[in-house]
């Protein structure tokens, strides 16, 4: 058997399973921990997540080439963009139910977002992007990955076995988007910070229902208006590169 086909089967063994696992019995562990501190729960949240980055990680050393890293070709811009929402978030503020300072709150949600988002997109565009596009055209990956990314989740298992089909075309879209990002600039990071605006601005509902329309509009705003041209200029970087 080819040693990247074993590497995939694990891959969705590993991952899958444990997400099946959390998401079918999270209501046990909360049951569990129900004393525990609202706040402290939030970090429950990484469980699948940490799932999906520890089998990427030991898969990852497996592979032979590797065209995306965490910071790509250049640390300081991966950075400059990853940090953008983050510091909107922190002048901005988040209204919370823990007590916390608005702007503290603000500074906290946003790296913890963009963590969870990282673990996520190591997998997705660190790993299992990487490991398909040598043996299909980048379409089929892209088309793989979203379609993984949607069984992952496990809809069907969630807020009242709702399997919310219509997922999958949005999550092959993005990994379309994303994938082609991952490929341009090489940077991890890069990836996280698109998918971790999509999850302030739409998808976590302690963010998202916290903001008014006009300050989700400045934060996309304000991030678009400085990362497009990094982007860009890494796109240009790592072509000059690739032609050396």
């Amino acid at each position: 058997m080819d040693k990247s086909n074993t590497r995939i089967a694990l891959f969705f063994g590993i991952t899958l399973i444990w997400s099946l696992l959390w998401f079918s019995q999270k209501h046990l562990l909360t049951n569990i921990l129900g004393d525990i501190p609202s706040f402290a729960v939030l970090f429950l949240g990484w469980v699948p997540a940490l799932g999906l980055f520890i089998g990427s990680l030991l898969l990852r050393k497996k592979l032979d080439k590797k065209k995306t890293s965490i910071a790509g070709n250049n640390l300081r811009y991966s950075a400059v963009i990853i940090s953008i929402p983050i510091l909107c978030l922190t002048i901005i503020g988040v209204k919370n139910n823990f007590g916390i300072q608005m702007n503290l709150f603000g500074a906290f949600i946003g790296v913890f977002t963009m963590i969870y988002a990282f673990l996520e997109e190591f997998g997705w565009r660190g790993y299992l992007q990487e490991e398909l596009t040598p043996k299909f055209n980048k379409w089929v990956a892209y088309v793989i990955t979203g379609f993984t990314w949607y069984i992952w989740h496990w809809y069907f298992l969630r807020e009242g076995n709702d399997a919310k089909f219509f997922m999958i075309p949005i999550l092959i879209v993005a990994s379309i988007g994303i994938g082609e990002i991952a490929k341009s600039t090489r940077s991890i990071l890069i990836c996280t910070a698109l998918h971790g605006i999509v999850n302030i601005l739409f998808i976590y509902s302690i963010i998202s229902n916290q903001l008014s329309s006009a300050q989700k509009a400045i934060i996309l705003v304000i991030s678009l208006a400085i990362w497009i041209p990094i982007i860009r200029k890494l796109e240009k970087q790592n072509t000059a590169i690739n032609q050396n």
